[in-house]
């Protein structure tokens, strides 16, 4: 059961959240020192929040000690080690983005079981939007794209994320593009226990359904953002 403050504190750290997913980092700031007096810096939380706003607001070199501080405090904070992860890359250290991205996939894992992401339900949900989009999409795409299976993966394998691999995509083109030859072994993946953590509510869930589904189809035959909206594959 939650405390009132515990409800105000975690309203807060939304707020942040939403501030830096709109650009306004003065907002971000406002919000942090709400939390921060709240809960004190040294929640793992607060501490997580900091590191994101020093990130947005002044680089890499300032919130990566403070995202090392999260992970110190809690080393099962899976998205502290994403975000050092994706740091890690940045600065094209390879063995050190691999080494926080496998900890993400475990701690992901993990937890997926304890909040039961992708149920039965859930599945054929995602299943059906990929199945509605592919049955609409214009000719000739649709032609050209029935020998590629479309399949639903939970999550990327552990041999993916040990080659580099997000552990948090949400989809994958694997394989010859159109016109490469052969497209086997070439397949499309739609990871859907990733889009259900992102988006765990419709309409968004649908929406990204479609978006990373096309955004797959559009890798499999060489297009770019532009080519997509102009042949009408937006």
């Amino acid at each position: 059961m939650t405390r009132p403050d515990d409800d105000r504190l975690y309203d807060l750290l939304d707020a942040v959240d939403q501030a830096l997913d709109d650009g306004d980092i003065a907002a971000a700031r406002r919000a942090l020192a709400q939390a921060t007096s709240l809960a004190g810096e040294q929640h793992v939380e607060v501490r997580y929040a900091q590191a994101c706003v020093a990130l947005e607001a002044d680089g890499p070199d300032k919130a990566e000690p403070l995202f090392r501080l999260v992970v110190q405090a809690d080393p099962k904070h899976a998205d502290a080690h994403y975000a050092l992860g994706q740091l890690a890359g940045d600065r094209d250290d390879e063995a050190a983005m691999i080494e926080h991205f496998l900890r993400v996939h475990a701690l992901d894992a993990r937890g997926d079981r304890e909040a039961r992401i992708g149920t039965r339900a859930e599945l054929d949900h995602i299943e059906t939007v990929a199945r509605e989009l592919l049955a609409a999409l214009p000719s000739p795409f649709a032609e050209k794209l029935e020998p590629v299976p479309v399949v639903l993966e939970r999550r990327p394998s552990r041999d993916l994320v040990r080659d580099g691999f997000d552990p948090r995509a949400l989809g994958l083109f694997e394989g010859r593009m159109h016109g490469e030859g052969t497209p086997h072994p070439t397949r499309i993946v739609l990871f859907v226990n990733n889009l259900l953590a992102d988006f765990p509510d419709d309409p968004e869930l649908t929406d990204q359904v479609e978006i990373t589904l096309l955004h797959e189809i559009g890798h499999y035959f060489g297009l770019d953002e532009d080519d997509m909206v102009r042949l009408g594959l937006d």
